[in-house]
């Protein structure tokens, strides 16, 4: 009798203790997350974007039904990243949509129209249902909505140059940059507006159509013809307004001009830069291309036409050389290595003028971004400014380099010969160069008619600007009328970093740090061992079988063993 008073007494305690933990913990919410990289735990940037939020948002998720395994996961790992969200601010709130739920394939189609139509593509799956397939078509998106505004965000990615696998890891990978910068884009009222410069023979608009597309989803972007004005009320050239009309943008992109500047254009974005607007210089002072290579098999690499921009760069702190790096590590393209009844025999081999620059700094730009593919690069020397200048080298050739001087012959046999080690010596160089801090202008103590008729200003505020010594690195390829996604190589079916590093160097350059920190964050994918899984398969099969039930034996032993021993003990 007073064994069971006492179990009793035992249990009442044990579940006040219970309803008391309970209790502490409506009040006290925390999250442990044990991976090394922080896997599961937002960023900064993303904690300090919720605590701003001062009215609900709501995310529309369209992953939810019946999905093979690596759609599942990306539906958990999404579910997963909102439930974080919704953890730092209630104002946050999400649900999960089944689009194709309807029996009626109208109904269907019409939601997927209206959500293709909002943004949101559609992707079809092979399913596997018994012995055969049936397509099932998934919408792998959302809609994140907030003041009567809303954003699609897709969260499958599909880079041609992936496997699924890849574009899974990378989605989920992604996740919360999405999410966050769905978020930011939705609580700015005004895009930042930036510009591309045109007028000196730069990249036309379908090669620089992908970077475009991705930069509208964040920035309102625009063309500046500097060769184009309005007449002002006498009939003459407006050139102020052409200067306001700089002034208020806050980047300029300058990519691969291949015409004189004169010193109008260089007095308009000379004077952009004094009043603190930030510029990325795209420039080729080597004239090289393939097509050249295409046609004779070989052609003279010679400097490019002047394009009078060189005193300007170098009053800034950095000249770029009218050279041709020659790296051991490069990409590839197709060599006829042998014929065959006249027909060639096509080899893919390391082709020394496309540089692959690995980013090795832990500069926010090129922090865990993947390698960059340069065409026919120069180098960049930084010299010293009487102002204050901190210069950055962000990217570089790999410490096997060749330095060719213009004039220089380039042959398809160099694709052919064995690199000598020893001739490449010349170290690493310079591709990309970030310059920051209080410029000079080029034309202080220079007497100008120009200054006479706008405003000049001898120095400028703290600003920014990044200087490339390769024009192509913001083209796409073009195959047969298709625009390809920025960075991809359709020789190596590879996708390269180039895209990730212009959006990086923008927002950076605009200080939109927050965004860097989030689209850059690393997330190690720890994947099996497949050999080792094969090897051990049937081992670690049957243990996780017979495990738990001689777990469950040795407990009931012990426990017999116990009681026995117990009762032994009473009589």
């Amino acid at each position: 009798m007073k064994n069971r008073k006492q179990d009793i007494l035992q249990f009442i305690g044990a579940l006040l203790i219970l309803l008391l933990l309970n209790f502490i913990g409506s009040f006290v919410h925390n999250r442990y997350d044990l991976t090394k990289e922080g896997r599961y735990s937002l960023s900064d940037a993303t904690k300090n974007l919720l605590s701003e939020l001062d009215d609900y948002i709501y995310v529309e998720v369209y992953l939810e039904g019946d999905f093979p395994a690596g759609i599942e996961r990306l539906s958990l790992e999404t579910r997963q990243i909102l439930s974080e969200f919704k953890s730092q601010n209630n104002l946050l709130q999400y649900t999960f949509i089944n689009p194709t739920e309807s029996t009626d394939e109208e109904t269907r189609n019409q939601i997927i129209t209206q959500l293709y139509e909002k943004g949101l593509s559609p992707t079809s799956l092979q399913v596997k249902d018994g012995d055969t397939y049936t397509e099932k078509v998934i919408i792998p998106g959302a809609i994140v909505k907030f003041g009567g505004k809303e954003v699609a965000v897709q969260l499958l990615k599909n880079q041609i140059a992936s496997s699924p696998s890849q574009n899974l890891e990378q989605s989920i990978r992604e996740l919360e940059y999405e999410f966050t910068n769905a978020i930011k884009q939705l609580k700015t009222p005004i895009k930042p507006s930036i510009a591309f410069i045109t007028g000196h023979g730069e990249l036309e608009d379908k090669e620089l159509e992908d970077l475009t597309k991705s930069l509208s989803d964040q920035y309102s972007v625009a063309k500046i013809n500097l060769r184009e004005f309005e007449l002002d009320s006498l009939g003459e050239a407006d050139l102020a307004k052409k200067l306001e009309e700089l002034k208020r943008k806050k980047l300029l992109l300058i990519a691969k001009p291949t015409e004189t500047f004169q010193n109008l254009d260089k007095y308009f974005i000379d004077q952009y830069i004094m009043s603190g607007g930030k510029v990325i210089w795209m420039l080729d002072a080597t004239n090289a291309d393939m097509d050249s290579l295409a046609n004779k098999g070989s052609f003279l690499a010679h400097p490019l036409r002047d394009l009078n921009l060189g005193d300007q760069l170098f009053k800034y702190g950095a000249r770029v050389n009218s050279d041709l790096i020659e790296d051991i590590s490069s990409s590839k393209i197709p060599i006829p290595v042998s014929f065959v009844n006249d027909i060639p025999k096509w080899e893919l081999r390391p082709w020394r003028f496309f540089p692959v620059c690995i980013p090795t700094s832990n500069h926010p730009i090129t922090s865990n971004l993947n390698a960059i593919k340069f065409d026919f690069v120069g180098s960049i020397d930084t010299v010293k400014t009487s102002s204050a200048v901190r210069k950055t080298v962000l990217l570089h050739s790999s410490p096997y380099t060749k330095v060719a001087n213009t004039p220089y012959e380039v042959s398809l046999q160099n694709a052919l010969d064995q690199p000598v080690q020893a001739n490449f010596s010349n170290g690493e160089q310079a591709t990309a160069v970030l310059l920051e801090g209080v410029f000079e202008s080029i034309f202080k103590n220079r007497i100008n008619a120009l200054s006479k008729k706008l405003p000049f200003t001898e120095t400028s505020k703290p600003t920014r600007m990044l200087v490339i010594s390769d024009g192509d690195i913001a083209k796409n390829q073009i195959i047969r009328g298709v625009v390809l996604p920025l960075g991809y190589d359709n020789y190596e079916k590879r996708q390269y970093g180039n895209k990730d590093f212009i959006l990086n160097s923008i927002d950076y350059l605009l200080e939109e740090d927050a965004l860097i920190d989030v689209r850059t964050r690393e997330l190690k994918m720890r994947l099996l061992d497949s050999q080792k899984v094969n090897k051990e398969r049937s081992f670690w099969q049957l243990l996780n079988l017979l495990a738990p039930i001689l777990l469950i034996l040795i407990f009931g032993l012990v426990k017999h063993y116990l009681r026995k021993k117990k009762y032994a003990y009473e009589n």
